[in-house]
């Protein structure tokens, strides 16, 4: 196990209190997980949403911006922040094989847990959320133009009022995704 995969276990883990195995084991593998996803990968796009001044919202943009200088030719960083939808054409034109999103989330874990989850069942209509367009939307409409595999790296955020900076929580986070994905990026 590399010291990311571990440290992105401790930090899903401890977040957890260590005691949902379930969960704790498929996180334990998350490297192994993002692997798989992108097997076959030869053109990815990273799409970093969020406000930047909404704290831990802009997680997915700081990540970006951490990976920005630190990959090959081969992959697409793009800072949406709020308005991913004005990426599209520049997405479907880089022809990506992998779109990745990612974004803070309220999936139900410890401030700092993060996941890797595919995009269906996410909600195409109007709801509330810092971004113009529903993510799920925005998911269905790249797969119709591209034909490339979709995913989201999801972080939950501990406070996203108004204000600069991470938490001390989800900038850990913050690192260890961008560690893992640097291993793991074709």
């Amino acid at each position: 196990m590399s010291a990311a995969d571990s440290e992105a276990s401790s930090i899903v883990a401890s977040s957890q209190g260590g005691t949902t195995k379930p969960k704790e084991l498929r996180n334990a593998g998350w490297r192994n997980e993002l692997r798989a996803w992108l097997a076959g990968a030869s053109r990815v796009a990273i799409l970093g949403l969020g406000n930047p001044i909404r704290t831990d919202d802009c997680v997915g943009v700081r990540i970006v911006q951490e990976l920005r200088g630190r990959t090959s030719p081969n992959v697409l960083l793009v800072e949406c922040e709020t308005v991913p939808e004005g990426y599209t054409n520049d997405i479907i034109a880089f022809n990506p094989t992998h779109v990745l999103l990612v974004d803070a989330a309220l999936i139900g874990l410890p401030p700092g847990g993060f996941e890797l989850r595919g995009y269906e069942g996410l909600p195409v209509e109007a709801t509330l959320s810092s971004h113009t367009l529903p993510i799920g939307l925005l998911c269905e409409g790249i797969d119709r133009l591209g034909h490339a595999k979709i995913s989201l790296i999801l972080v939950q955020p501990k406070d996203c009022d108004f204000g600069e900076g991470l938490t001390p929580e989800v900038a850990e986070s913050a690192d260890a995704v961008t560690r893992l994905l640097l291993e793991t990026l074709p």
